[in-house]
């Protein structure tokens, strides 16, 4: 049985994520390298998998970072400056952090229940004409795809009568979960 309804662990994912983010210096590397870990020991896969897609994006960040701001050379590194690579390890740690926060939910949400979630944060624009129920058809069938293909399924393609979305109730938990997120969010804003 789930405690928290999939909307309200996808605003927490978001608050960390934004809250984590603006800070600066150990602060940010500690929380990186801690989402991080936490991701490895909860949702190895999904880490690991995505660390593998982005590593030419950080060894890029890296690179251009260190090696291309101007600032106060390093003996040890020729052409890297201490400037750049406080930036470069800055700006890993911060996509470090997005990864792991996206694969933390992953490896927690099922692909229905990460969809439900999305569609439930997306009710405010209910109004726009279905909007967000045509969006959410089109992420599940998209993760259904992707499932099918990881798995080597030749198929891949789901029908309408298969798809379906959990439905979840809110509990006490979630309005706790979406007031510390809240709190969350207005600290980072206003720190």
């Amino acid at each position: 049985m789930n405690i928290l309804h999939p909307a309200s662990v996808i605003l927490l994912g978001l608050a960390f994520l934004l809250f984590a983010s603006t800070r600066s210096e150990v602060l940010l590397i500690a929380l990186g390298g801690g989402s991080a870990i936490l991701a490895l020991l909860i949702a190895r896969f999904h880490l690991l998998r995505i660390l593998r897609r982005s590593r030419w994006l950080l060894l890029t960040m890296l690179l251009l970072f260190g090696w291309m701001t101007p600032g106060t050379a390093m003996p040890l590194l020729p052409g890297a400056t201490e400037e750049g690579l406080w930036l470069a390890v800055e700006n890993v740690a911060r996509l470090l952090i997005a990864i792991a926060t996206v694969s933390l939910l992953l490896g927690v949400l099922p692909p229905a229940a990460l969809v439900s979630g999305m569609r439930s944060l997306l009710a405010p624009l209910a109004g726009l004409g279905g909007f967000r129920d045509r969006l959410a058809v089109r992420l599940m069938l998209t993760l259904e795809a992707v499932e099918a293909a990881r798995l080597g399924g030749e198929d891949g393609s789901a029908t309408a009568s298969s798809l379906g979305l959990p439905v979840v109730p809110i509990g006490p938990a979630d309005y706790a979960v979406a007031l510390c997120s809240a709190g969350l969010m207005l600290y980072a804003v206003l720190a």
